[in-house]
């Protein structure tokens, strides 16, 4: 598991930046408006939060009596779903495709996995190691 949660850091780490970067120098240029532009670095953020939080459980997830594949999942596919969204309801309209509405519901649908993942863990870590 600690490999897993290695990889997804080193991959949402360096492409936060680049997204980052991107949304700094790129997204005014092609005519993304300034709240999009918001938006797209809440998505940037919370990428790399994921990726520092999963490199960090790496470091600790030897010393639980537990398994951290639910949250793991949880926390990936939430991600996936929150910045993906975000990333996409930004960078989509500059390509001309508009219909997109769908994407909408999808961002918060993720921050709750998100939000699940870390409270399973938490639970779980609570009644490991506090009785």
């Amino acid at each position: 598991m600690d490999k897993k949660l290695i990889l997804v850091s080193l991959i949402f780490i360096p492409l936060g930046i680049v997204l980052g970067a991107m949304g700094a120098h790129y997204l005014e240029k092609v005519g993304v408006t300034p709240e999009r532009i918001k938006s797209f670095e809440v998505g940037v953020r919370y990428l790399i939060y994921t990726g520092i939080a999963f490199m960090a459980l790496a470091g600790v997830v030897h010393k639980f009596d537990f398994n951290v594949r639910v949250t793991y999942r949880a926390v990936l596919w939430g991600t996936v779903l929150f910045s993906g969204s975000i990333f996409a309801l930004t960078l989509l309209p500059s390509l001309g495709i508009e219909n997109i509405k769908f994407l909408g519901p999808i961002t918060p649908l993720g921050g709750l996995f998100m939000i699940l993942g870390w409270l399973i863990l938490l639970i779980k870590f609570l009644r490991t190691y506090t009785r």
